[in-house]
């Protein structure tokens, strides 16, 4: 099953490309941590959506301070939110 991203009003599929020009890549959302699964809702703007554990966010959506580097593999650090999202389109 090919990796999405379940943000809104985002495209992103495994295999593209970020505005940085590396591969975008995919994080689960954290469930089993309450307080910050509301938190990374909120950003999005569905507070009241429940994600399953087969759906992810991409890179695109967090700030490079969310990211920490190791042996050349950028990893989400534990306390992340993702801040950037895209308003609807007018209709």
């Amino acid at each position: 099953m090919p990796k999405y991203c379940r943000a809104p009003n985002c495209s992103n599929t495994a295999g593209s490309l970020g505005a940085d020009n590396r591969p975008v890549s995919f994080y689960k959302f954290p469930l089993k941590d309450g307080p910050r699964l509301q938190a990374w809702l909120r950003h999005m703007g569905r507070e009241h959506w429940v994600p399953s554990c087969h759906q992810h966010l991409c890179s695109e959506h967090f700030t490079p301070s969310c990211f920490q580097w190791r042996w050349g593999v950028r990893y989400l650090r534990p306390d992340a939110v993702p801040s950037i999202f895209s308003q609807a389109p007018p209709a």
